[in-house]
């Protein structure tokens, strides 16, 4: 029971007391008797949001995951073999991308765990999992290699701005990759303490954050997802502007051209197009999910499929740099394609393709001189027929 003098203080989340001493909860993602519920799908987690969906759907999305950590773990395979060779691995950058592939391969793994966490899902242990093991690893594993990939554009900047050396400290970058993973350890904490196991609507559990049973956490979380979604964001765009003025003003002065630098700065922007390529793809990859779970503080009631969806592809979608590693990192990179090229894997796929072309060719030529000699064999027996009929 509330009261009309203290309604501010009994009911909660925006909550209003009426008249006859109980809370009305303005807010459609709050329930409850002080409207102490949150049942805001922009705050489940991946698992959670897909259970709440049409169960007709679950087909869908296991071949989803399927597809994802098919493609993400081909394309960090290579990617690895990749940056593993010498003249990578000594680069200040050859050991952010070895960091930024490992993460992406076990992020791939823990993609293919959820499969089995939406087929067991009516299970205590594996709802336990959805809500409080997996989220945290795949957090930490996407926010590490995010901000390895905010540490390689930095590291760019103090060599073409700053004249650091290519070949700097490998043990430097090796410790901020060491810091990186522990930072995203820590401020990912909120998703296993904050997070409860309740009832929705219809009486089924639903993982959910409790927010008023666990006030310390709530700035932590709040500070934390800005942080995820800005700090890379901002570091990418800044050292992308940067380097690419720096380049520019370094063209002009040494051809000594009466080029306009806005001109030349987008013409180095083609020219260096493989270092662009990543940030474009991380920054469109995570400003949805950013903008519809923490900026727009949007509230998607669990009815509402058509969001429920979109929630679904935002969070996906930040799946998207890590699984792409190759074609975003390799493939665009003449020196890294030549790198590539001298791998194992390359030249396994080279013998069998010309292995491959080889044998239809064989047998093309085989197919040929049988019918080649199907042929004079039926010419031979008309002629020998023509001749008894004579």
């Amino acid at each position: 029971m509330c009261s009309n003098t203290s309604s501010s203080f009994e009911c909660l989340n925006g909550g209003r007391c009426n008249l006859n001493g109980s809370c009305v909860c303005t807010d459609t993602c709050f329930v409850g008797d002080i409207c102490e519920i949150n049942y805001n799908a922009a705050r489940l987690p991946l698992a959670g949001a897909i259970v709440q969906d049409y169960p007709s759907t679950r087909d869908d999305y296991i071949a989803i995951f399927v597809l994802l950590s098919l493609v993400g773990l081909i394309n960090n395979i290579f990617s690895l073999t990749t940056f593993v060779r010498e003249r990578i691995r000594l680069t200040v950058w050859g050991i952010y991308l070895i960091v930024f592939s490992l993460l992406s391969i076990a992020l791939m793994l823990t993609i293919l765990s959820y499969i089995m966490v939406i087929v067991r899902y009516d299970n205590d242990t594996y709802r336990l999992l959805a809500c409080h093991g997996i989220p945290f690893v795949s957090l930490i594993m996407i926010d590490g290699s995010i901000f390895c990939t905010a540490a390689i554009a930095v590291e760019r900047v103090f060599i073409e701005c700053w004249n650091f050396s290519i070949n700097g400290s490998r043990w430097r970058a090796l410790w901020i990759s060491i810091g990186i993973i522990i930072y995203a350890c820590v401020s990912n904490l909120d998703d296993i303490f904050i997070r409860e196991i309740t009832l929705d609507p219809a009486g089924n559990p639903v993982c959910t954050y409790n927010f008023d049973g666990h006030p310390f956490w709530r700035p932590f979380d709040i500070v934390f997802s800005y942080a995820h979604v800005i700090i890379p964001c901002v570091i990418h765009l800044t050292c992308s502007i940067c380097v690419l003025t720096t380049i520019a003003r370094r063209k002009i002065f040494i051809r000594s051209t009466e080029d306009k630098l806005y001109r030349v700065w987008f013409r180095q922007l083609f020219i260096h197009k493989d270092f662009l390529i990543p940030p474009v793809c991380l920054i469109l990859c995570v400003l949805p999910h950013g903008i519809l779970g923490h900026l727009l503080q949007t509230c998607i009631p669990y009815s509402d499929k058509a969001k429920l969806r979109l929630h679904i592809a935002f969070v996906l979608l930040l799946y998207v740099p890590q699984t792409l590693a190759f074609l975003l990192y390799v493939y665009p990179n003449d020196i890294y394609w030549k790198e590539f090229q001298q791998t194992f894997i390359y030249r396994s796929m080279c013998w069998y393709c010309i292995r491959r072309k080889r044998k239809s060719k064989e047998d093309g030529e085989l197919r040929s001189l049988v019918h080649t000699s199907t042929s004079s064999r039926s010419t031979l027996s008309v002629e020998q027929n023509s001749s008894l009929q004579n």
